[in-house]
Order: structure tokens, then sequence, then C-alpha cells
């Protein structure tokens, strides 16, 4: 599942204002540096940093699949290693134990459950 793309609602904001601000002067310049340009420019530079954060996300989304598949794929691996050793050398032998395998003869019995009688309350 690709994650959702960021928005920037100061950046949606600013561009509905421009947009008002074009159409009574799109000249308008008040000095230090509150113009129309500068203010454009501003957006263009927060547009282009959201694009590089969401491609970003979407780098990592898709460098995280590929860990986890490789993940996945180590943990099959490892299951049949284990297996072949246990083929070769049994459950409850030393060099399963040995290749991270529980033997047989240590495993903890699983205890028997007791039986509970619920009782309702009416």
């Amino acid at each position: 599942m690709s994650p959702r793309k960021r928005n920037s609602t100061a950046l949606t904001k600013a561009e509905r204002r421009i947009e008002g601000m074009q159409m009574i002067n799109p000249q308008l310049d008040f000095g230090d540096g509150l113009s129309i340009a500068s203010y454009n420019n501003k957006i263009l530079e927060i547009r282009d940093k959201l694009t590089a954060y969401n491609q970003a996300r979407a780098m990592v989304e898709k460098t995280q699949n590929a860990l986890s598949q490789a993940e996945s794929e180590l943990n099959t691996l490892s299951e049949k290693m284990l297996l072949s050793i246990a083929s070769r050398y049994g459950k409850t032998s030393d060099e399963y134990g040995m290749a991270g395998g529980t033997r047989r003869s240590t495993r903890r019995k699983a205890r028997p459950a007791v039986n509970q009688t619920v009782i309702s309350a009416e």
C-alpha cells in the first residue's frame, strides 16, 4: 500500500491568495520584499520541497517493502536450513540444538488444561 502523499494547507492557502492578488494587480509591490514575484517564488520553493518530501517518502516505502521481502526470504531459508539439520541429525541431536532448534528432550511439556466451570450471574 502506497503511503498517502503529504499536502500543505499553507501552500494551498497561499496559491488561492496569490490568485486573488494577481487579479488586483499582477505587478503588485509593497516594497521590503513584499511583492507578487517574491510571494510566487516562495510558493514555488515550498511546492518543490513538498514534491521532494513526497518522493523521499515513496522511496522509503519502496526500500521498506524490499527489506520486508528479503527478511521473509531469509526466514524461509533459515527454516529450510534447520529442517535439513533435523533430517540429517534428528531433532534430538546436539547438532539440532547448536543450529538453533529446540531439542525434543529439552522442550517443556504442555500443562494439561484445567476445566473451570463458568458461573453466570443471574
